[in-house]
């Protein structure tokens, strides 16, 4: 996928800067590679993922060998390169206006509560678990699942260093969600893992969402395909779990989800908490599907504002839904601006519009139903297209 070539460069700001050591140690692991590709402008990457420790970043880049970019390296063309340079000049206008109105400033007392809120849920669920009654048993199992969805949530903004506006105390209390949350009973794949991990993955998502072989939540075949570009074989396209997955998506996550357990933890789990497993499973992987899953892959190289637009979709804005989805409904601005705390992320929704209708960008938004009709329709458009092979 990456150029094999003896010096890396990534362009930033107008310059190139030889990364080829540095690259090596890179504390975000190997998603510098994606921006030493020809063509590709780490600017907007580098701005937004290290929002919170930008001084630092820009130090270290200092001491990096640089060079004026040429227009005539860039393999984009002359009017291309004015629509990106304009892009990015409105796009950092809308970012130093939010840092001025203090957008991403932390909110201690909201933080807190929502520890709170996660553990009384989970702890709730724990405790209706172990009573002898059949239906206090099954709601313990829904409760204990959604406990640990919501926790997934605060992880989530964690990750994005978009919690307590601190990366270290972020990365701290993302850890600490990730073993003791999540420790035998979510997802065992997750038992232990750093958050590092968690969030050199997370970041190739995020910069170049939809992306075939560069956005690895598109790593997700055998057992689903969103998109026909991501079956590499047509046979395996016409596979059991292909042909049936609008039927089987919702009934996956239990499955993997069972497995892991059984790989991680005790043979003897209580069915309740197995449930609990598929609950906090779907409740999660669900809707973040919403966001990507059923919209167009990228086949090529693009700007960071434009991946936003046309390869992410927000859910319709409601108190209730805000809370169910953890304000990820707002995901093109989460896209945009991942250090953002999401619950923020209504006080820019209108100029974010206004930035997509100025270069005739589209903006997804559709009522949480619809979304989840539309990625059942696609899982079985992706079906429908390989059984007719």
């Amino acid at each position: 996928m990456h150029h094999k070539i003896d010096k890396l460069e990534i362009l930033y700001d107008g310059y190139y800067y030889d990364v080829t050591e540095f690259s090596k140690r890179h504390p975000g692991g190997d998603i510098i590679l994606y921006y030493t590709e020809k063509g590709e402008d780490a600017t907007q990457a580098i701005q937004q993922f290290h929002n919170r420790f930008f001084r630092k970043v820009r130090s270290m880049m200092s001491n990096l060998k640089r060079r004026p970019a040429p227009d005539n390296e860039s393999p984009l063309t002359p009017e291309e390169r004015n629509r990106h340079q304009n892009i990015t000049n409105d796009f950092n206008e809308l970012f130093s206006w939010m840092q001025t109105q203090g957008l991403f400033a932390p909110s201690p007392l909201r933080n807190i509560w929502r520890i709170i809120e996660c553990s009384l849920i989970w702890m709730t669920g724990v405790y209706f678990c172990g009573n002898s009654r059949f239906s206090l048993q099954f709601l313990g199992a829904v409760l204990f699942g959604l406990g640990a969805g919501r926790a997934g949530w605060v992880m989530h903004e964690a990750g994005h260093h978009s919690l307590t506006g601190n990366h270290k105390a972020d990365r701290l209390i993302q850890s600490i969600i990730l073993v003791c949350v999540y420790h035998g009973h979510f997802l065992g794949v997750l038992d232990g893992v750093a958050g590092g991990w968690w969030r050199r993955h997370h970041n190739k998502h995020h910069a170049m969402p939809q992306r075939i072989d560069y956005d690895l939540d598109l790593n997700t075949m055998p057992v689903v395909a969103n998109a026909i570009e991501i079956v590499k074989d047509g046979r395996h396209g016409r596979s059991f779990f292909i042909q049936n997955q609008k039927w089987l998506f919702l009934a996956l996550d239990c499955c993997l989800a069972t497995m892991a357990w059984r790989m991680y933890s005790s043979p003897r789990t209580p069915w309740t908490i197995i449930f609990g497993i598929w609950v906090a499973g779907t409740y999660l992987f669900g809707n973040f599907a919403l966001s990507h899953s059923r919209l167009p892959v990228a086949k090529k190289q693009t700007h960071w504002v434009e991946y936003a637009f046309r390869h992410t979709a927000n859910i319709k804005s409601s108190l209730w839904m805000d809370w169910w989805t953890g304000y990820l409904n707002f995901e093109i601005v989460h896209h945009l601006f991942p250090t953002l705390p999401p619950f923020r992320s209504y006080l820019v929704r209108d100029k974010v519009m206004a930035l997509a209708a100025k270069y005739d960008l589209p903006y997804n938004e559709v009522s949480y139903m619809e979304a989840w009709a539309q990625n059942f329709r696609n899982l079985d458009n992706v079906a429908k297209h390989f059984k007719q092979m």
